[in-house]
């Protein structure tokens, strides 16, 4: 199973957890036939990590939506940004594979333009965490 699978079962096991208020453990459990172990192991660990950083991730987001409350936000914008921005901030996948991956996920399960404001974002995220500003600090 390829990478780009995988973050599409973790898209999917995300949105069940915020959007459908499901237990996260009980979300993973439901698509472990369908993963092998390596991957497996891949999915929990982003999975368990962006749960466990949302409101990390979400300060980290808010002043880069312009506007825009996280929560008014698409459902699935919203969790592919979550997902994205943890791998950006906590992983050693080369930035541009994560954002890459995002904004096609955003292309195939989002809206018209979701795919250009999953880039937007990601962009700007990348860049702040570039120039060195501290995740989440809004000043």
């Amino acid at each position: 199973m390829s990478r780009r699978r995988t973050r599409e079962l973790a898209l999917q096991v995300m949105f069940e957890v915020d959007v459908g208020r499901q237990a996260l453990e009980g979300a993973l459990e439901r698509v472990r036939a369908e993963i092998g172990e390596s991957e497996w192991i891949y999915l929990k660990s982003l999975c368990e990590g962006t749960w466990g950083a949302r409101h990390e991730i979400d300060g980290a987001l808010r002043p880069l939506l312009r506007d825009w409350p996280l929560d008014r936000l698409a459902n699935t914008d919203r969790t592919l940004l979550r997902l994205a921005a943890y791998e950006l901030l906590h992983s050693d996948i080369p930035p541009q594979v994560v954002i890459n991956e995002a904004v096609e996920l955003a292309k195939r399960y989002g809206t018209d333009e979701s795919g250009r404001f999953v880039n937007g974002v990601l962009g700007a995220l990348l860049r702040q965490r570039q120039r060195g500003a501290r995740v989440g600090d809004e000043s």
